[in-house]
């Protein structure tokens, strides 16, 4: 939440609480300055809807939001909400956020990305990352292929393919739930920007979580996969139980054996289980390191 606005009349000084942020707030984008460069029906849409539901039901305020984007077609949505934003290298968003976090414990940390973004360049990032369990929000907008360079296959492509044989240029597909388990990611969830009310509900528990929060969304290509579409991760996409446990590690690996099983996709919280944390001692001190520096030789630099 932003602090309380001060107002001055007659040389007193009055407090009046600051405006709760509004659905308008954020439906007041940056789109006029900024063409939407989507193709019509990305799956892209429904997760900026869903990011503007849980900004709007946090009470997350432009000015305390820091958004980073990488390279592709996911990257874009920074461009579409008020905020500070970030666009980074193809394969960096995490990298980046998490910086940002450590120097700026106090804001709200999303990264936006795609599977290859994330999975194929970016892999390194995303396994150190979830080690590391930052505060920091990932959601991660998965087609299955490179949309902005014409459609090539990304690492999650071939998802419920009848494909007889793979090749080394073209293997089986990632597994980002699995893998984000295994490297010890603290908030593992899946959405579907088809249902953006339910994305928005998991968008909610992820800022909500106290520590890394890593969420696949479902986010479907309409112009270069023809197979994964809206319609196919309505009939293979299925809620989570709410008899699930989510703190159980255990139970969120039977989760995803089960669903493997059925040939079904998980929507919903897999697994969160908070990590215990010791007080963090190195950063940020900055202010007070540089209080006495004096930048401007280094800054006359790259004039």
């Amino acid at each position: 939440m932003s602090e309380p606005n001060v107002t001055k009349s007659n040389g007193q000084s009055t407090v009046r609480a600051a405006q709760k942020p509004s659905a308008k707030l954020w439906d007041e984008n940056a789109t006029p300055r900024h063409r939407i460069q989507w193709c019509p029906g990305c799956g892209d849409f429904g997760v900026l809807a869903a990011l503007k539901m849980a900004l709007t039901k946090q009470e997350v305020t432009p000015a305390n939001l820091l958004m980073v984007g990488g390279i592709g077609c996911s990257g874009q949505i920074r461009n579409y909400l008020n905020g500070n934003a970030f666009h980074g290298t193809h394969g960096g968003a995490l990298a980046y956020a998490l910086g940002a976090k450590m120097s700026r414990p106090d804001l709200t940390v999303i990264a936006l990305a795609g599977d290859g973004d994330t999975f194929a360049i970016g892999v390194e990032n995303f396994v150190h990352v979830c080690r590391r369990d930052p505060g920091v929000m990932l959601v991660i907008m998965d087609n299955g292929v490179y949309g902005l360079t014409k459609g090539q296959h990304s690492p999650t492509h071939g998802r419920g393919m009848d494909i007889k044989e793979w090749s080394e240029e073209s293997p089986p597909p990632f597994s980002p739930l699995r893998l984000a388990l295994t490297a010890g990611a603290t908030f593992v969830a899946q959405s579907f920007s088809g249902d953006p009310k339910h994305a928005s509900e998991i968008y909610v528990q992820a800022l909500q979580h106290k520590g890394f929060a890593m969420v696949n969304d479902f986010s479907p290509c309409v112009t270069y996969n023809k197979f994964n579409t809206y319609d196919w991760y309505r009939e293979h996409g299925e809620d989570v139980s709410a008899s699930h446990d989510p703190a159980n590690l255990d139970a969120a690996w039977e989760l995803l054996n089960d669903f493997d099983r059925r040939g079904r996709l998980p929507l919903g919280v897999v697994y969160r289980h908070p990590r215990a944390k010791k007080a963090v001692n190195r950063l940020p001190l900055w202010p007070e390191e540089l209080q006495g520096a004096d930048v401007r030789p280094l800054l006359q630099l790259f004039r």
